[in-house]
């Protein structure tokens, strides 16, 4: 198959441009489409066979923007051959997708070792590239320095831990780390904007009556590893839109491997912490539980929900009702229950889909890693 040469095609995802052809001067810096121009034409940072498999789960929107019907391997097949002759492409490809994962390594470092030494330089050594161009790597994925992230990281766990325990600000220090109550306390107001016992008073409750707002049922389970298949969602001007895109090609690829029928569940995972994580900030994993048999996509990773004890609440009814469920959580159920977190990230699994459910019987099994409170 040839490229058209005479055909101009956007420079990052290859559908062809509307120009006009017959005057070279109009439009001659034009290397765009109206959505990567607008959005940004770095917004996503995958390879491009990512690109080309996504190209494949959405054959309708390549006729709708171009008036030419494919199927899904027809317009693989076109991408395959079209876009190593495009400029994003062209230099280096897959480069992109390489240094996303390794700002993805590093960031699970961080994440295991929050509040140990931690610095460019060293984190660079686990990226394996010089600390010049980590830091300037790091930047442009995360849209913020080291520094400022991890200081970002630290200050919000220890917003969680100060309203989801009754742990003193001292035994806090003592657990974490931290250099002193007085940076400790100087570094929070300046990011909340309010001070530790503003903060603690402001979240203390979840509902003034200790009511219940929402009816949840409560189990502790002891839960064994869970492999699964994810697309990752950071950092993107439009949260909500991205989220869907990403459950769309989750619901597909787990249709058509009959994964339901297998006893698979639907994931999603929170890297950052309930309403205290600005969402335009918020890290999700979107995916799909997965046999060992079954191998996912390219462009999906393969993440492991370590083993053990959990406190289950199912939930029925409306999705944007959840936040209510953490809050109540959290604040109300945490604090009495006997338990405390064994760590901040939590998971939720779906037991039904709103395609096929009407949204008030939609359930939904969220899951907080717990052990049981010393006395």
């Amino acid at each position: 198959m040839k490229i058209n040469t005479e055909t101009k095609y956007c420079q990052t995802c290859g559908i062809p441009l509307d120009m006009d052809y017959t005057n070279p001067k109009a439009d001659r810096h034009e290397e765009y489409c109206d959505y990567c121009r607008k959005n940004g034409v770095k917004l996503y940072d995958f390879s491009m066979d990512y690109l080309i498999y996504l190209w494949g789960l959405f054959p309708e929107e390549y006729y709708k923007e171009v008036g030419i019907k494919h199927t899904s391997s027809e317009l693989r097949a076109i991408m395959s051959e079209r876009l190593p002759e495009i400029k994003r492409w062209k230099q280096k490809i897959n480069t992109a997708h390489i240094q996303y994962e390794l700002v993805i390594r590093v960031q699970e470092y961080i994440n295991c070792h929050l509040f140990d030494d931690l610095d460019s330089e060293k984190l660079s050594r686990v990226a394996g590239m010089s600390n010049y161009h980590f830091r300037r790597l790091f930047k442009a994925v995360c849209g913020d320095s080291v520094g400022n992230y991890i200081r970002r990281l630290r200050l919000e766990y220890i917003a969680f831990k100060l309203i989801s325990t009754d742990i003193s600000v001292p035994e806090l220090l003592c657990q974490i780390n931290y250099q002193n109550k007085h940076t400790l306390s100087r570094a929070f107001k300046s990011y909340f904007n309010c001070s530790i016992p503003e903060f603690r008073k402001r979240h203390s409750t979840a509902c003034p009556e200790g009511i219940n707002p929402v009816r949840v049922e409560v189990s502790i389970e002891k839960v064994p590893a869970i492999r699964i298949a994810y697309l990752k969602l950071e950092r993107t001007q439009n949260t909500g839109y991205n989220f869907a895109l990403l459950w769309k090609q989750v619901l597909q690829f787990a249709e058509s491997n009959e994964l339901s029928s297998k006893g698979c569940k639907y994931v999603s995972l929170t890297l950052d912490y309930p309403f205290i994580t600005p969402e335009e900030q918020s890290r999700f994993m979107v995916g799909v539980t997965l046999p060992q048999s079954v191998e996912p996509p390219k462009g999906f990773g393969i993440y492991e929900i370590p083993a053990g004890e959990y406190a289950i609440f199912r939930f029925k009814g409306l999705y944007h009702e959840l936040n209510r469920v953490y809050r109540y959580i959290y604040l109300d159920w945490l604090p009495t229950s006997g338990y405390t977190l064994r760590e901040p990230f939590t998971f939720e699994t779906y037991i039904n889909t709103p395609d096929k459910t009407p949204a008030s019987e939609l359930i939904t099994d969220i899951y907080i890693p717990v052990m049981k409170k010393e006395k």
